[in-house]
């Protein structure tokens, strides 16, 4: 007995620390992809940053390289613009037939699951490109 008490408490550690470590990942994950949604700039510039320290680029090349990604980041949201019309309906049938084979208990919490992924993940196009957040 006296051996199973400490492996209780060290047992009740671990499992604390993991639930900790797990609901700590999915707050700071859902952080930044909320803010990764209302600045669209935030990602492309983590991708450059990493770029000139990881490539050591110099001064000329970070220039194009920003360039580059500023004209992909412009390109890839002119593609959710157009897209978007096509992609809102087709969802929205793919929940209409997940509703439809759902007990009442099951289709409480898919709505509430589906709320909260309208809070991280708004419908509708990106939001507008913020001035004066280009580096």
């Amino acid at each position: 007995m006296k051996k199973l008490k400490p492996l209780l408490a060290l047992l009740l550690m671990f499992l604390t620390g993991l639930a900790v470590g797990v609901v700590g990942t999915r707050v700071a994950t859902r952080s930044f992809i909320r803010r990764a949604i209302q600045n669209p700039d935030l990602v492309r510039n983590l991708i450059e940053i990493d770029l000139v320290r990881k490539l050591k680029l110099d001064a000329v090349q970070r220039i194009k390289v920003h360039e580059v990604l500023a004209d992909s980041q412009r390109q890839l949201r002119e593609l959710r613009l157009e897209f978007q019309p096509r992609f809102a309906p087709i969802m929205d049938e793919a929940n209409d037939r997940i509703s439809a084979v759902l007990t009442p208990e099951q289709l409480k919490k898919f709505e509430k699951l589906q709320e909260e992924n309208r809070r991280i993940f708004p419908p509708g196009p990106p939001p507008e490109r913020r001035q004066g957040t280009s580096p």
